[in-house]
């Protein structure tokens, strides 16, 4: 029965911290107070510990990927044909 216990507590709750916040909670960008607060609460909640876990392979936003460079020779291509 403690299986079925578990599955209906491992949620997020009003309780829980936002994602943004354990975002900033990763890269060390909370004060020292809110960091403390959010610590306390990864020690009793599974989720966020969870969460965190999953949030470490967040890409930060803001961040374009880099145009791949056009092969030379579609480049050569599409030059001679927009000459014309």
């Amino acid at each position: 029965m403690k299986n079925s216990q578990t599955q209906l507590t491992f949620r997020k709750t009003g309780a829980c911290p936002a994602a943004a916040t354990l975002l900033s909670f990763r890269s060390q960008k909370l004060s020292p107070e809110i960091a403390a607060l959010v610590r306390k609460h990864l020690a009793v909640c599974e989720f966020c510990n969870a969460e965190l876990r999953l949030l470490a392979h967040h890409k930060p936003a803001g961040r374009t990927p880099r145009t791949p460079e056009i092969p030379s020779n579609l480049r050569i291509l599409a030059e001679s044909i927009l000459r014309k």
